[in-house]
């Protein structure tokens, strides 16, 4: 038993962070080369198409695989730890069989759905393409996930991270090439015979937008074929790292003694509550998608002056609440997302201590992981979120310039939504340290409850053609607000850290403020006298500017991100700091 527990130890968690910290910045990076170029391919009417796809299918994915990682770490590494490996095996046969099933029962369940999902829930019939290509990525995208929670229950993050980057860079290859190949048919067919897929077009810009549907669901099967194949190259990793540590395992292992029923129970028992929970954090982008577009339709009818300047852009006013919706998506929300992504890596860096604190009642050690999880993950969110609040149209032209009409739309409710970010990136990181604490429950209660009130206030606020799609962020930020003060509250309630804990965030403020202010100088000041390409880009000249400041004022403040940072990843410097 000894020698197997030995080798479960040979990947560290310093190391095994690292590699995910790795994972997720090489992952953004290539997932950003792969949306902007996208989004000004397909613009708001093609990205309706296609995010409005990705919104219903998220949450079946969540519930069919979403829960397969952290499910089969935990069972295998049990087992492994009692010296079964040839229980492991048979978790993760079972689980093949069980995942395998499932996937293609809801992908089969999809694709005959997706007219009616296409007409009645993301309100754009022409999404039904594009939403049956994405079903086709549900059964590789769960096999892949059971081989990545196989490695991780080894512990080893290795084979995850290089799986994700792999996917990412064949979405980026098969996702772009899909929707440039569809647009250039198109074009060849209206120089030929002014038509495009048997539509007479008056001219390139109606070719366009009659091919953009199909062009969404190219790139959609693009994702389909980078799980594809992603899948493929996991599987051979693990095999060739199964080959080298079954036969060491085996020589320690004890006799299989677990059942196929037993086995899938246990798998049922543990992956029912986990995908319920990823379920749950899905739910607030179906509820926009569920809203945005009916709420829209209202709005117009009430005004239908509202956005009219759309029609000069070729956009009949049958197609502006699509199209509002699909530039809502593709590019506030996307740039939106950004912070909360990096904070939420905070949480799951935490998460070992955080657990083994709070198991041994380490009174000192919990107050001390609380402080460091609250101050990093304000630290990153405040300044981002003002930041993104103040320059929402200089970061929309940073990233999609050609995209004129969508960064009109998107402006206002972007610049809203950064006030949201302050609050979802202190929220995320938050409710993995929920469940470190054995509060999945509150967890769930606080997602499910912020999603219902985020989907009451967008009934109520997108139909007022005063406010229109900013309702949606609107709602983000109250819903976020609630999220983030019930997170906080039950953190500081469960581990007992006292409401002093709340200081981390509040001495955040001054720096927050100072990074912002240096941010507007520098663009009012420096930034506002360049031309061309270089205002495009001033922006990123603003920002390393302020970022600058903005640590300056933390070590003034004695406030060391440094030792913060290491005091997460590294219990000997927590204690010596």
């Amino acid at each position: 038993m000894r020698k197997v527990r030995e080798f479960l130890k040979r990947q560290s968690f310093l190391k095994g962070s690292a590699v995910l910290l790795i994972m997720v910045l090489v992952t953004k990076i290539i997932g950003l080369a792969y949306k902007i170029p996208l989004t000004s391919m397909l613009g708001g009417s093609g990205m309706s198409c296609y995010s409005g796809a990705f919104a219903v299918f998220t949450p079946v994915f969540a519930f069919a695989a979403g829960g397969i990682p952290s499910t089969m770490s935990r069972l295998v590494s049990q087992q492994l730890a009692s010296c079964r490996y040839y229980n492991a095996l048979k978790i993760k046969k079972a689980a093949m069989l069980i995942f395998g099933l499932m996937s293609l029962a809801l992908s089969v369940g999809l694709i005959l759905l997706s007219g009616t999902l296409a007409e009645n829930a993301v309100h754009i019939p022409k999404a039904q393409y594009a939403l049956i290509a994405v079903a086709l990525s549900l059964f590789p995208a769960a096999m892949m996930n059971v081989q990545r929670g196989w490695a991780e229950g080894m512990e080893s993050m290795t084979p995850t991270a290089v799986s994700e980057i792999a996917e990412t860079v064949f979405k980026l290859i098969f996702g772009l090439l899909g929707a440039y190949l569809v647009l250039d048919y198109a074009n060849k067919s209206f120089e030929s015979y002014h038509g495009c897929f048997g539509i007479y077009c008056s001219d390139s810009r109606a070719a366009v937008l009659t091919a953009v549907p199909y062009a969404a669901a190219a790139s959609a099967l693009g994702v389909s074929l980078a799980s594809f194949f992603a899948c493929i190259f996991l599987f051979i990793i693990n095999r060739r790292r199964s080959h080298s540590i079954a036969a060491e395992l085996k020589a320690y292992s004890l006799p299989l003694n677990l059942r196929f029923i037993t086995a899938s129970k246990q798998i049922a028992k543990y992956a029912l509550p986990a995908s319920v929970t990823a379920v749950a954090a899905t739910l607030s982008s179906m509820a926009d998608l569920l809203t945005i577009t009916p709420g829209l339709n209202k709005a117009f009818s009430a005004n239908p002056q509202l956005f009219v300047f759309l029609s000069s852009y070729g956009y009949s006013s049958e197609d502006r609440a699509s199209f509002v919706y699909g530039s809502y998506t593709g590019l506030a929300l996307t740039i939106f997302g950004l912070a909360p992504t990096f904070t939420a890596m905070l949480g799951k860096s935490i998460l070992p201590s955080l657990t083994c604190a709070y198991t041994e009642n380490d009174r000192s050690e919990i107050k001390k992981s609380v402080s460091s999880l609250l101050l990093l993950s304000s630290a990153i969110s405040i300044p981002c979120g003002l930041g993104i609040f103040v320059f929402s149209k200089e970061l929309l032209n940073l990233f999609f310039s050609g995209s004129t009409a969508e960064i009109i739309v998107s402006q206002k409710p972007l610049s809203i939504l950064g006030i949201a970010v302050i609050f979802m990136g202190i929220a995320m990181p938050c409710m993995s340290a929920l469940s470190a604490c054995n509060k999945q429950v509150s967890a769930l209660f606080i997602t499910i409850s912020a999603t219902l009130l985020k989907l009451a206030l967008n009934m109520l606020l997108i139909p007022l053609d005063s406010v229109n799609i900013s309702g949606a962020a609107l709602s983000t930020v109250i819903s976020q607000a609630v999220m983030c003060m019930a997170a906080v509250a039950s953190l500081v309630k469960g581990t007992g850290c006292g409401w002093k804990a709340l200081k981390s965030i509040f001495v955040t403020f001054l720096p927050s403020f100072l990074c912002v202010c240096t941010a507007i100088l520098t663009q009012q000041l420096l930034v506002s006298r360049l031309d061309g390409v270089f205002l495009r880009f001033g922006v990123v000249i603003s920002v390393l500017n302020s970022a600058i400041i903005c640590l300056f004022s933390y070590l003034l403040l004695c406030i060391s991100p440094k030792n913060q940072i290491l005091s997460i990843f590294s219990k000997k410097i927590s204690k010596n700091t």
